[in-house]
């Protein structure tokens, strides 16, 4: 434990910390992001980001959960409601604070998620236990520990300007995700990294090659007896007039003999580029997000596409919605509360941008019984109609004896 202690004293020293009350954790964020891989490029969450696969993959999860209306909902026998009157409703559908909305606060976090394994907010209640408003953390600010003896959370808060304090369990929204740690969440960028490094090595490599004029177009050949200045001023002229954005141009040999001969596309190439496209699969397998939406389309087809997206809500996204709601059963309802309250995800508004489809779905549900016309109405933002419109239909053969349709 000494030695610990003086090495961390020397870190903190030749990191000019030393001085900085509560920088610990600033100390501690600096050691978390030393994550060197096997293609010698250090890929922390934030690195990763620049890779436009899990750009891309952050994207997708992050922002279809966040469009998902959030409300909560109360028990009431075997029917349930809406909880409009509850407090905690407008925190979750509309603002959880008075600078961050609804959307706004579910994508960030669910970002954070991704690339942390994990995701902080404050909770800030009223003295009757009541949620006042839920105010997001900035990354890497909070510190977990596990109690010896209780192996409950244990919070430590470490912002910028050095201000340093411990946190009650009931005052932090903890989203944690996959973890092999007690009350810590596993960062699935830093479990793949060394797939994400070599995605952004072969980025890199692709881009160099593109600011020395792409690739070699060609080979020149030039005659025996040209040496010394000629040979220089050839060089020279290569370079300056057939790389980089003067690729392409027209060239002029010099002496007599010389001759050029182009390069055409070789299997290297080939290899190449479906090593890059590998890469993109390897950030589909980690993030579990399907190719399609990363854009790489060279095995979707029509007859699959419906299926990845139902494969994208199934596998993908209800896994993040169910952290959801049962993270804010857990920190923000009281106990008694719990009993009678919940929250929920309304899936159906990743149906919102095909009407067709949405069409479709409100007659069957209509016919069906599942809703009524006014019900339907009212998710399209339409006025009610009343009467017929606002009572449920049923098929006739699934009604009870006398009864008709519309009965």
């Amino acid at each position: 434990m000494a030695g610990q202690d003086n090495a961390m004293s020397f870190l903190r020293r030749i990191l000019g910390l030393e001085t900085r009350a509560g920088s610990l954790g600033e100390l501690e964020a600096l050691l978390r992001e030393a994550h060197g891989t096997a293609a010698g490029i250090a890929v922390s969450a934030d690195a990763a980001l620049e890779y436009p696969a899990v750009l891309g993959a952050v994207r997708a999860i992050s922002e279809s959960v966040a469009m998902l209306p959030c409300h909560l909902y109360r028990r009431d026998g075997d029917d349930r409601r809406r909880a409009d009157d509850h407090p905690l409703e407008p925190i979750l559908s509309r603002l959880p604070c008075p600078w961050v909305t609804a959307y706004q606060f579910r994508a960030d976090m669910t970002a954070a998620l991704i690339l942390d394994g994990q995701a902080f907010a404050h909770i800030a209640r009223a003295s009757d236990g009541r949620v006042l408003e839920v105010v997001p953390l900035p990354r890497k600010s909070v510190t977990v520990e596990t109690d010896a003896s209780t192996l409950e959370p244990r919070y430590r808060l470490s912002l910028s300007d050095g201000t340093q304090r411990h946190l009650d369990r009931t005052e932090v929204f903890h989203l944690r995700g996959l973890g092999i740690q007690p009350n810590t969440g596993l960062s699935l960028i830093h479990a793949g990294r060394h797939a994400i490094g070599l995605g952004i090595a072969l980025e890199r490599h692709a881009s160099r090659i593109m600011a020395r004029g792409a690739r070699p177009s060609g080979v020149v050949t030039a005659p025996e007896g040209v040496k010394g200045d000629v040979l220089e001023r050839l060089k020279l002229s290569l370079q300056r007039f057939h790389t980089g954005d003067n690729a392409g141009g027209t060239l002029l040999l010099e002496g007599k003999g010389a001759s050029f001969t182009p390069l055409t596309f070789n299997a290297v190439d080939s290899q190449f580029q479906e090593m890059r496209t590998f890469q993109v699969a390897e950030v589909s397998r980690i993030l579990r997000v399907p190719l399609s939406l990363l854009s790489e389309m060279s095995r979707v087809t029509h007859a699959n596409a419906e299926s990845l997206g139902r494969q994208f809500l199934s596998l993908t996204l209800l896994p993040y919605l169910r952290l959801w709601t049962e993270t804010i059963y857990r920190d923000l309802l009281t106990e008694d509360e719990r009993e009678d309250y919940y929250a929920e995800h309304t899936t159906g508004a990743l149906e919102m941008a095909d009407l067709g489809s949405r069409i479709d779905a409100y007659v069957k549900a209509i016919a069906g019984g599942l809703m009524t016309a006014d019900e339907a109405r009212g998710k399209e933002n339409l006025p009610p109609e009343g009467g017929e419109a606002g009572r449920l239909r049923f098929p006739l053969n699934t009604g009870s004896e006398g009864q008709g349709d519309g009965d």
